[in-house]
């Protein structure tokens, strides 16, 4: 039989715990989540080595301290304070989570332990404190609903009160936020692994609700299907911060562990043996959270996953995203940036502009966009995604298409004058001004772009029509850094560009190819434009990375192709 969760996760929890040990900080200066996070860790220390059965508490000792820390942060009304949410109940609601698991693991060894008794009288203080501000207390973002509905039920476990569950069964009623293709309303893998997935397992065993472990399923069969080769999780679509940076599966081990054991599946098991031995936050609080779950006392089931197909395409509808996944290869191609509808860049907001990924071997194309000098309304941002017939069998293609459009204020009629010019400040789309727009006639100048992409045993190819304004573009190739550019000129800016023929990106054996230029010089320069939202401001999203340019005019017709190795390519 194979190890345990915990004994897989051991090596680095212990290493977290030692860590601890031997910190200098001084617990003043932590905000009230690390706190408990570290108070958490040690008392998992403490149980899982032998708990009362060893003479040593320090590290109940020092666990303690934290929490005198902690009971000193809580407010007269229960909420915590600190952080940049103000006596947040949501925030509040991640470290009564803690408070409650670390009771959990005192619970059957209180009375052995005076030192863990009373740690456990100051940690229920800190939870009954608490508890009615989480219970009339609100949200603000879609995921605080189930991290307070689950501490709630953990209160409800440790001390049994209808009320909470009531409130509970409030949230509850709203539904589960998670779409037909087991994607959370945020999108967000961070946000699935730390909030959404977790609190649900917790409601379905407190309240014995079967349901609710669905939305769970759901979410790691998504989880599944955005895994990259290099066992991240993709992000482009996410409505949170984890949208720009690639997001590692290590985090996923103890749901994945979960999911495996309860539901014997094979698939799932493999991601999780993988995942255990890769990088996640507090290793030492996982490791402590995980004696509170059985399951994770569990081997992973037995069995070969089945044999990945020669390719799997992957579609998310919603998101308007297309994984296509193959052995050593994998392509995203994406259009579902929520900026277009909503007209701005915003914290919640899907507001990527990447809409190509390729990762071939150990080469990562991480970001491709598409730049255009119109009105500073930033890259394209696609907003239909069709998949269109392929010409045979190993060919696919995806549409991607865009119109913006701007313009040019006409006088005002005369009944709207006013002798003294003042009017009222409104916002045109791109900037604001005392204009009264929306009252004057405009002309129009459009641009639509259409991106077909089609993906080729041996290559994607990307036909790029831009049609409307005559306005220069430059697409933007950005390769994850590590690898070696050859084939590239430098323009005055130091920007690489490809003008002509074919250049390349190399990280050990494997090479991604990117041809043909397209010519280059003042009327076409490469350059990234991230919009009003960010340059206003002297910002930028450009990605990191190691960037290549092919540029272009408006309006035409340019074909670039991505070389990917493999098989011989299909002609298009």
């Amino acid at each position: 039989m194979g190890p345990t969760f915990l004994e897989a996760v051991g090596p680095a929890a212990d290493a977290a715990v030692r860590d601890l040990r031997s910190s200098s900080d001084d617990p003043a200066t932590l905000q009230h989540r690390e706190l408990m996070a570290r108070a958490l860790t040690l008392v998992g220390a403490w149980v899982r080595t032998g708990g009362p059965a060893q003479a040593d508490e320090t590290d109940l000792t020092t666990a303690h301290g934290y929490v005198r820390h902690l009971a000193a942060r809580q407010s007269e009304h229960g909420t915590f304070v600190g952080g940049d949410n103000v006596l947040s109940p949501p925030d509040s609601a991640f470290t009564v989570n803690d408070c409650c698991d670390a009771l959990e693991l005192l619970g059957p060894v209180r009375a052995d332990s005076s030192v863990a008794g009373a740690l456990a009288e100051d940690l229920d203080r800190i939870v009954l404190r608490a508890a009615p501000a989480l219970r009339t207390g609100g949200v603000h973002t879609p995921n605080h609903r189930w991290e307070i509905s689950a501490a709630l039920a953990r209160v409800h476990r440790l001390h049994p009160d209808p009320a909470l569950v009531a409130r509970i069964d409030e949230w509850l009623a709203e539904g589960a936020d998670i779409d037909a293709d087991g994607l959370w309303s945020e999108r967000s893998p961070n946000y699935a692994v730390a909030v959404s997935c977790p609190s649900f397992l917790v409601l379905a065993e407190v309240l014995d609700r079967a349901e609710l472990l669905e939305p769970v399923r759901r979410s790691i069969d998504a989880v599944l299907a955005l895994l990259l080769p290099d066992d991240t999780v993709e992000t482009v679509q996410s409505r949170r911060q984890d949208q720009s940076r690639p997001f590692g599966i290590g985090p996923f081990a103890p749901l994945l562990w979960h999911v495996a054991v309860r539901d014997d599946r094979a698939d799932v098991a493999a991601a999780a043996r993988r995942a255990v031995t890769l990088g996640m936050w507090q290793p030492g609080a996982v490791a402590a959270r995980a004696m509170t779950d059985p399951l994770l006392g569990r081997p992973l089931p037995d069995g070969e996953p089945p044999t990945a197909p020669a390719r799997e395409v992957l579609h998310f509808a919603d998101a308007r995203l297309v994984h296509v996944r193959e052995p050593r290869r994998s392509v995203v191609v994406f259009a579902g940036s929520d900026v277009p509808a909503q007209g701005h860049v915003r914290s919640g907001l899907a507001n990527s502009p990447t809409f190509l990924r390729v990762l071939a071997g150990d080469v990562v194309l991480s970001d491709v966009r598409l730049s255009r000098e119109f009105f500073g309304l930033g890259p394209f941002r696609p907003t239909t995604l069709t998949t269109l017939s392929p010409d045979a069998d190993d060919v696919l293609r995806f549409r991607l298409t865009e119109s913006v459009e701007a313009g040019y204020h006409q006088p005002l009629p005369s009944e709207r004058r006013r002798a003294d010019g003042a009017y009222d400040l409104r916002d045109e789309g791109r900037f604001s001004a005392a204009m009264d727009f929306g009252d004057r006639a405009v002309d129009t100048v459009t641009l639509t772009t259409t991106v077909d992409v089609t993906v080729l045993p041996d290559a994607v190819v990307l036909d790029l029509d831009l049609d409307g304004a005559d306005v220069p573009w430059a697409l933007q190739l950005s390769f994850r850094a590590g690898g070696t550019v050859t084939g590239m000129d430098h323009d005055a800016e130091g920007n690489r560009v490809l003008a002509d023929g074919t250049g390349s990106y190399r990280v050990g054996d494997d090479v991604v190819t990117v041809g043909p230029g397209n010519g280059s010089g003042p009327a076409q320069p490469a350059f990234y434009a991230p919009g009003q939202d960010y340059a206003f401001l002297g910002g930028t999203d450009r990605p990191d990375g190691e960037h290549v340019f092919v540029t272009g005019r408006a309006p035409g017709r340019t074909r670039v192709t991505i070389g990917t190795g493999g098989s011989p390519g299909t002609s298009v």
